[in-house]
Order: C-alpha cells, then sequence, then structure tokens
C-alpha cells in the first residue's frame, strides 16, 4: 500500500519530533519554588560600620527550611558551644547562658516571597525580641547554593550568609 505522505515531508516531520525531545532554554523557577526545602549553613558573617565579624565561627552549624505552606524554622550556631558543668540546662552559670546566647540563633515562623525578598513573621525565637516581628531579607540560588542577606541581624548591621541544599536522605 503506499502512503499518501509525500517522502519530501519526512525530514521536516523528523525535525519538528527532534525539537520536542531536544532541551529548550532553562526557565529559571521563581525564588518561592526554588527555596522550599532544607538548606546547610555553610558560612555566615556580620558587617556593622565597616568591621566584618565570624559571630558564629569560621566553621558554623545549621540549619535552614522553608516548607510549601510558607513556614519557616532555622537554627544557627557555633560548632563549639560550650557544655554546661551540670547537666540540667536550667542551672547553667551565668557564663555558660550568656556563651549559649551569644554562641546560636534560633527560631520558626511565617515566610513571603517577593521577587528575590523573602519577608518573615518571626513567631518564636530564641532573641525574644524577633517574636512578632517582621524581617525582609534578600536570597539568590544558584544551583544547590543559596547567599542571604539579612540587613536587620539581630546583632545590628547586616549578615552575609551561603546555604548548600540539604541532598534527600541526606
Amino acid at each position: 500500500m503506499r502512503s499518501t505522505t509525500p517522502a519530501r515531508f519526512f525530514p521536516a516531520i523528523a525535525l519538528a519530533f527532534a525539537g520536542w525531545l531536544l532541551p529548550g532554554p532553562a526557565v529559571a523557577q521563581p525564588l518561592g519554588q526554588q527555596i522550599v526545602g532544607a538548606w546547610r549553613l555553610v558560612s555566615i558573617y556580620n558587617e556593622d560600620k565597616g568591621v566584618k565579624r565570624h559571630l558564629l565561627g569560621e566553621t558554623p552549624v545549621g540549619l535552614l527550611m522553608f516548607d510549601r505552606a510558607g513556614t519557616v524554622s532555622q537554627f544557627l550556631s557555633r560548632p563549639d558551644l560550650p557544655r554546661f558543668a551540670v547537666p540540667n540546662r536550667m542551672q547553667g552559670s551565668d557564663k555558660e547562658n550568656r556563651d549559649v546566647v551569644h554562641g546560636m540563633i534560633a527560631g520558626f515562623g511565617t515566610y513571603k516571597v517577593d521577587g528575590d525578598t523573602v519577608t518573615i513573621k518571626w513567631i518564636g525565637s530564641s532573641f525574644p525580641n524577633r517574636i512578632g516581628s517582621e524581617e525582609k531579607r534578600t536570597y539568590k540560588i544558584v544551583g544547590d547554593e543559596m547567599s542571604a542577606v539579612n540587613p536587620s541581624a539581630s546583632v545590628g548591621g547586616t549578615s552575609h550568609a551561603r546555604f548548600v541544599r540539604v541532598a534527600a536522605g541526606g
């Protein structure tokens, strides 16, 4: 049986199908989609009046998590927080308590994304002055790396942080 499609159309049809199979130009996802997940802290420093300080040390530890429902949670810390002499957090000495407060920050709340700006409304925080406040931060994601700039850091000045996405199961 003879085909009703002339042979001269086969190359054009093949090219059309190939165009569907080949990857097209990459389309960047909006920040609100990219930010969802868990992020491990790589580095953070504070800059205030031209002075740069690594308040959580050169190798900080921490997690920052954003879920699809608009909830955010973070825990950022020095890796070398001193242990209390007594195994009861309510019986820490003044120095032990001060070292912990100076060596970590934690909180949770809700977030909204507008362009590259994330507004966090703090519901709970290890720094009580944050509770009920809103902070605007700028985030940029390239691949599995995220940078964050917080112009209203809890220690004054501006904090600059770098995170990497936590791989599934890891």
